[in-house]
């Protein structure tokens, strides 16, 4: 496929696997002038070594941390983009970078966010010779942030526990974590920037997205039931609000040649079940 070979997936080292979704090499040509995300759950490290990228009316930093999102995002090209990043799962983003906590749709420069030993990792990309060792660069940098003995480990299961809560099937979880449920929700929303209902929902939009693009073509209905849904409408519904457009026409135009949807591919080859993703049928955001 030509889109994959342009933006592709990376297999990144099996010790980062705590810390991180995908790795993913971006070399986008001048004829794509977007790139479309739809509503997530993770955050990303991008370090771009090559043209310009602007979302909102706003300049992306050359190296910038970009948060979840709640709705779907564009990110306008500035001629052909070249960039390497890493996409971190939702409960080491801040045990990493505490200051990204309670962030959401929003990007800051990593600068800022890791001082010192940001200052060095970029220095070894900007200097690499290749996308290879650009990644190679940023899994360092991951090791460096969380080797002992700093606390991102802790930070990350308490994360974890959090998010393994909010998908737990039972209406007491707040209560038995020693938290009344709106406790329970407010140290929820302090963490990742949204009430864990939300979260709920996009984390299952993108297991649902990530399964209807990497499996064969099947009954709407049953991708429905698999995922929680009310039914087959209830799921269009989000895939609308969430992801900018109807599901067929999503999975159609990303597997184009040279599709601005080129990001739920690489979702589709990296999916990985969030805990949230298993919410009850019919939870609401």
């Amino acid at each position: 496929m030509q889109n994959a070979r342009m933006q592709h997936f990376v297999p990144f080292p099996q010790d980062l696997s705590p810390w991180l979704e995908a790795a993913v090499v971006v070399r986008s040509p001048e004829a794509l002038a977007q790139s479309r995300f739809p509503a997530m759950v993770s955050s990303m490290l991008v370090v771009r070594v090559a043209g310009q990228v602007s979302c909102r009316g706003a300049q992306v930093p050359p190296s910038a941390w970009i948060s979840a999102s709640t709705c779907a995002t564009v990110y306008e090209h500035g001629g052909p983009v070249q960039a390497v990043g890493l996409v971190l799962r939702p409960e080491a983003a801040a045990a990493l970078l505490p200051g990204t906590q309670g962030l959401v749709n929003t990007m800051r420069p990593l600068a800022g966010l890791a001082g010192a030993p940001w200052a060095a990792a970029e220095r070894a990309v900007r200097a690499a010779v290749d996308d290879g060792a650009r990644l190679e660069a940023l899994y360092r940098f991951i090791r460096q942030m969380a080797a002992p003995p700093a606390p991102c480990e802790a930070r990350r299961q308490q994360a974890l526990a959090l998010l393994q809560a909010a998908g737990s099937a039972h209406e007491n979880t707040g209560q038995r974590m020693g938290l009344s449920a709106r406790q329970f929700e407010r140290r929820f929303a302090a963490h990742w920037g949204m009430p864990p209902k939300q979260f709920q929902v996009i984390a299952r939009l993108n297991s649902t997205l990530w399964q209807a693009l990497a499996m064969p073509a099947g009954p709407a209905v049953e991708l429905a039931a698999d995922h929680g849904y009310y039914d087959q409408s209830h799921m269009a519904r989000d895939v609308r609000r969430l992801a900018g457009r109807p599901l067929q026409a999503l999975v159609q135009d990303s597997r184009a040649p040279l599709s601005a949807h080129w990001p739920l591919q690489i979702g589709a080859q990296t999916r990985r079940p969030h805990p949230c993703a298993s919410a009850a049928p019919g939870t609401a955001a």
